[in-house]
């Protein structure tokens, strides 16, 4: 549907000479990926509302995608793969942070950063298979990965320390979506490689 969608758009704007056919490929990719981030935030709005978690999802959507973008890690083959896993995990999100008790959110915050940070620090990026990165980008990726995690990290920590608990346990949820998202981008990519 949303490959459809961005090849009517980019073949609208070819036969009115908005746009060459030249860059007809290119033009058709960056409007599926901008049309699914838009489906996908208007998903995360509409679950805020179902769930009357707004803090949470916002607070979630801050925390995990700077650090899902150069962290890496499992990219669904298509939109629609991608937006399902997407859903299910603010759905897990917004579930976990209204259910978790208040004791267990220092011990949850410390084992899902701990874990998150452990695979960035040796791991990340986790590259897809279609997107692979040369070796400088992989360093500089990795680096921004492992800053951003120590940022959100603190973040969770003073947020804890100052009361604000569901703060910190979200950027916890966050962090372990993301460990699940490296692991099987790994998972994944061994498959390829074989």
């Amino acid at each position: 549907m949303i490959e459809r969608l961005a090849e009517r758009l980019v073949t609208w704007q070819i036969k009115n000479k908005y746009l060459t056919f030249q860059d007809q490929k290119l033009y058709q990719y960056a409007f599926e990926l901008l049309i699914g981030q838009v489906v996908n935030l208007l998903i995360a709005c509409l679950l805020a509302v179902v769930f009357r978690a707004y803090d949470t999802v916002l607070m979630f959507l801050f925390s995990f995608i700077p650090l899902r973008s150069y962290a890496g890690g499992h990219h669904a083959d298509n939109f629609n793969t991608c937006t399902v896993i997407s859903t299910g995990m603010l759905c897990c999100v917004c579930w976990a942070a209204k259910w978790i008790p208040y004791e267990a959110v220092f011990a949850v915050s410390l084992i899902c950063s701990s874990v998150c940070g452990a695979l960035i620090f040796f791991l990340a990026p986790v590259e897809d298979h279609n997107k692979p990165l040369d070796r400088r980008e992989r360093k500089i990726y990795g680096r921004i990965a492992r800053g951003i995690w120590a940022a959100e990290a603190l973040i969770g920590v003073i947020c804890y320390q100052k009361g604000i608990h569901k703060i910190s346990l979200v950027i916890a949820l966050s962090h372990f979506m993301l460990i699940l998202l490296l692991i099987a981008g790994i998972v994944k990519n061994r498959k390829y490689k074989r």
